[in-house]
């Protein structure tokens, strides 16, 4: 069997920790290095139905985008959600290790990830010129920026990113006949990158997590934005670490989360 350690190391290489955020927790965050590893489950996020669900599989190990533990635990008991969760892992002796900003920053990592299943071209990250907001303050950059081989109505790209990306609905800002060539991206909650992607020139940039004053700003410079949901720009992860698992790891059997997002469209 292999050591959760091994494991580690190759996690490591292709999102390395020091990419992470300052506020952010990634690693191995319930768990023993020393620990023999058989069966893997990955998702994204550790719920309380994805460690049913690993259990029953008999995973060893959970591998999740999210981080289960943001804050410092008090107390770890049954009334609290993270705590109960915990108490799961640790019943089941199952380990946990997270990714997030580590891995959404890293080349090849979720936004690269989330470009080419955009079916971008050409794609580059923010420049430190263009991650600057009105105030003049600096913005992460955290995203990326690409090109379509065609360009295509704001309509059809809006079907191609629900294609692509599995969505029973997105919300946009913008006019259906506007041409799409230059795509700016970020997973996730992505609305304080916008600036970026308007300094980008992008035609259209693709985020999640929308408030109602950045569609009111968008709509002020004129930048189309797509809301393609936190969940569908990030649930990506799920395949791209079991392929990982199967090119470094071929002697572990992976199962892959079937959890559906959590908002529904009525």
């Amino acid at each position: 069997m292999i050591r959760l350690s091994n494991i580690m190391e190759e996690l490591e290489k292709i999102a390395p920790s020091e990419l992470k955020f300052p506020w952010d927790n990634v690693g191995l965050l319930v768990g023993d290095e020393a620990q023999k590893i058989s069966r893997v489950f990955v998702c994204l996020d550790i719920t309380a139905e994805n460690v049913k669900a690993a259990a029953e599989f008999g995973a060893d190990l959970i591998v999740s985008h999210h981080p289960l533990i943001f804050e410092p635990l008090r107390s770890v008991t049954a009334s609290d959600v993270t705590g109960s969760i915990v108490r799961e892992l640790i019943k089941n002796n199952i380990s946990a290790f997270c990714m997030h900003t580590s891995f959404d920053m890293a080349d090849g990592g979720m936004n690269d990830l989330l470009a080419q299943k955009l079916g971008l071209e050409n794609v580059r990250k923010f420049t430190a010129q263009e991650c600057i907001d009105t105030n003049g303050e600096k913005l992460d950059g955290i995203g990326r920026v690409g090109s379509l081989d065609v360009p295509q109505t704001m309509e059809d790209f809006l079907e191609q990113v629900k294609d692509a990306l599995c969505c029973k609905a997105i919300k946009y800002t913008g006019d259906l006949d506007d041409r799409i060539q230059t795509v700016a991206l970020c997973s996730g909650s992505g609305g304080s990158e916008m600036y970026a992607a308007y300094h980008s020139g992008a035609d259209v940039y693709v985020t999640a997590d929308l408030k109602h004053d950045h569609g009111r700003i968008a709509s002020e410079i004129g930048l189309n934005m797509i809301d393609a949901g936190h969940f569908e720009t990030e649930n990506i992860i799920c395949l791209f670490l079991a392929d990982f698992f199967f090119q470094h790891f071929p002697e572990l059997e992976v199962k892959i989360s079937d959890a559906k997002p959590y908002f529904n469209n009525f």
